[in-house]
Order: C-alpha cells, then sequence, then structure tokens
C-alpha cells in the first residue's frame, strides 16, 4: 500500500491463487479502512501485521534489536518480560491485560513506568496503548545534592579511611562525570598542560553478561572537554606517580583500578566504598549519581553560565536547567544598604549646582520653562 506516496509493506501473506491468503488481505484493507475513517490509522503498519504463532513479531523484533543494541539491563528486562508475556497487543484492551499481568508479577508502578517507556519507543504508532497514568511516590532527588560542608566531611574521611579510592571522588565530585565515564577514564584525556580532561568514551556494562565490559561511546555520542582544578590536577599527579611506583601504569589504561586484581572498577565496589564513607560521617545514604547531581547544582549555584555548564556536562542547556537546579544552600540574599543610602541622600545639598546630575535637572526645567512662553 502507499502512504504520503512512499510504497509500504506489510507482510507477505500469501499467493493471489490462495483463496485463504486473499481473505486474510481483504480482512487486513478493512481493518486500516475502518481506522483510517475513525482516525486512528496506525502509519507504522505494527497494528496490521499479522500474528505469527500467536506473537506479535514487530514489536517483539523492535524490542530484541533495542536489547541487543544498547545492551542494558533496563531494555533487556523490557525485552523479555513482553516475551514470556506470549500475548499479542493489539488493542487498549490488550495493553490493559499486559499491565494487569506486570502488577501480578509483582512489579510495583514506578518499575512499570519505566518499562513503559520502552514499549512506547519501539510500538510506532502504537504508542498511545502504553500511555498509562500510574501513580507512584516520585523519588526526590532534592536529597542527593550534598552540602559544602558534607562534600568537604566525606572528602576528609575518604583521604584518611580510602586513600586508594580519593582521587576517583574528588575528581567525580569536581566534573560531574557520568559513572560509566569515570570508569572508562584512561591517562590519555587528562591534558595536563590545559588542566582539563577530555571525556570521549566509557566503559558500559554488559546487561547480558555482567561480568563483562565493553567500550562505549559517552551518552550524547559526542566529546566535550572539562576543566580540572588545581587541587585535582596535583591529586592526579599523586595517583599517577603511586601508580608507577605499583608498576601498573600504562599511558593508555585506566586511571581508576581496583586495589588488589588492578582491573577495571565497577559500580558495585565504588557504591560500597562510598556508602561506608557516608556512614561513618554520619550521613543518610545516597546514589552514586549524587556526585554528578552535587557538581552541577553547585556550579549553577556559583553562577556559572548555563551554557557553559551544559557543554561540561554534555547535555543540553534546557536539560540542565530541568533536571539539575537543586537547592544547594549557597542561596545569596539582596541587601539594600539603607543606612548608606541614607547617608548619602542627607550629604546631597539641592542648592548645589556643580553636582552633574542637579545641572542636567536645572537645564530641563529651564527648557520646560522657555517652551511654556512660546504656548
Amino acid at each position: 500500500m502507499r502512504i504520503d506516496g512512499k510504497d509500504a509493506f506489510i507482510n507477505r501473506l500469501g499467493r493471489w491463487s490462495d483463496p485463504v491468503a486473499v481473505a486474510k488481505a481483504h480482512a487486513i484493507s478493512a481493518q486500516i479502512w475502518s481506522d483510517y475513517q475513525q482516525g486512528t490509522f496506525d502509519c507504522s503498519l505494527m497494528a496490521y501485521q499479522p500474528l505469527i504463532n500467536g506473537k506479535e513479531v514487530g514489536l517483539l523484533e523492535a524490542l530484541r534489536v533495542r536489547a541487543e543494541t544498547k545492551r542494558q539491563a533496563a531494555a533487556i528486562h523490557a525485552y523479555r518480560l513482553l516475551q514470556r508475556y506470549d500475548k499479542p497487543i493489539r488493542n487498549r484492551s490488550d495493553a490493559e491485560g499486559f499491565l494487569a499481568w506486570l502488577r501480578a508479577e509483582g512489579l510495583s508502578d514506578c518499575t512499570i513506568a519505566g518499562l513503559m517507556t520502552h514499549y512506547r519507543q519501539c510500538s510506532g504508532g502504537n504508542r498511545h496503548l502504553f500511555s498509562h497514568k500510574l501513580k507512584w511516590r516520585r523519588r526526590s532527588v532534592q536529597s542527593d545534592v550534598l552540602s559544602v560542608e558534607e562534600i568537604q566531611l566525606v572528602l576528609a574521611d575518604l583521604m584518611e579511611k580510602e586513600s586508594w579510592y580519593f582521587p576517583l571522588f574528588l575528581l567525580w565530585l569536581s566534573t560531574g562525570m557520568r559513572n560509566a565515564e569515570i570508569r572508562g577514564l584512561t591517562w590519555d584525556c587528562i591534558r595536563w598542560e590545559e588542566g582539563e580532561v577530555l571525556v570521549m568514551k566509557s566503559l558500559r556494562r554488559d546487561g547480558y553478561s555482567s561480568g563483562q565490559v565493553e567500550w562505549a561511546p559517552t551518552k550524547t555520542g559526542k566529546e566535550r572537554v572539562v576543566p580540572l582544578t588545581n587541587e585535582v590536577l596535583e591529586t592526579m599527579g599523586q595517583h599517577k606517580q603511586q601508580m608507577k611506583r605499583l608498576e601498573i601504569y600504562d599511558p593508555y589504561g585506566l586511571v581508576f583500578v581496583t586495589p588488589t586484581s588492578h582491573s577495571n572498577i565497577y559500580d558495585h565496589l565504588v557504591g560500597r566504598v562510598w556508602h561506608r564513607s557516608l556512614h561513618r560521617c554520619g550521613l543518610k545514604p545516597r546514589r552514586l549519581y549524587a556526585q554528578r547531581q552535587s557538581f552541577l547544582s553547585h556550579a549553577l549555584a556559583m553562577g556559572n553560565s548555563p551554557a557553559d555548564l551544559a557543554a561540561a556536562a554534555g547535555h543540553s542547556t534546557k536539560m540542565l536547567l530541568d533536571t539539575y537546579p537543586k537547592p544547594t544552600g549557597r542561596l545569596k540574599m539582596p541587601t539594600w544598604a539603607c543606612a548608606a543610602a541614607a547617608e548619602l541622600v542627607n550629604q546631597k545639598d539641592p542648592l548645589d549646582f556643580n553636582c552633574q546630575e542637579t545641572h542636567e535637572d536645572v537645564l530641563v526645567i529651564a527648557r520646560c520653562c522657555s517652551l511654556s512662553r512660546y504656548r
């Protein structure tokens, strides 16, 4: 069939000499015409593809490709759940049945909302089937932002108790890099003379095999440069010398490795170190993502340009301002200096025409008087 002047293919049903195949084609055509008249026509044609063994192959195939491409646990989970459901989802009632099945599996509405995102992105024109209004208590990310005093307390604790990981968390809290970008940072990406770090790749965990990692581009697929403070550069230099003494330094190798096996770090390991430090400091538990959340919130509160900060964070300016401006305790209240202003007014003599402002006022008054005479 033709859609907007372009040929579109649904599926091969059979030969023209086969009356059953012709009947199927007539039924699909009737359904397409009915949906078009009712304004519910699916331009992706996924809703009209015949089922194979009772399964909707189009959506399953799209989810499979997404899972194998991203290799993320959430995408793989969404694909395997739909595969296990083993029923077609062609209309709203089918979608409601799928939602009830997910809840019967013990999944919370918060988890289901994340799954629906994957289903919507893979369902083409049938996105409306997975647009359920789920109610759950959203987690407040405001609590993820550490104050300046809390950051100093944690870093001091790490320097004393977990010295091997101190450079990692100092760099993390000073640049706001993503988890995978920190894991995949290599020594050749640190520009010592320019005082900056080049963020160009990440070390991504394989969702199909938790013990495997693979190199990948950044989340946005773009490179970016993040400035480094003198404190961070000095600490990274000391970390480099320590790795040289241990004979594990590689100019093109990973910056952060485990202290025993000297292999790549992973979130579970770093998370244990992070939570141990928070516990010792008497602070409530926070996610690892609190490093990025705290850095960007404090950098915005300090008055940095949102455009410059968005470029350093690897976000658009709109995304940065919509997501990361959280309270940091850096609020600066305006002061009007009323006493100083009153003293200045009292010192000014209204008859002193040597003042530039008073002289201009007199000229304006004289001009107005001369105009009134002509009237």
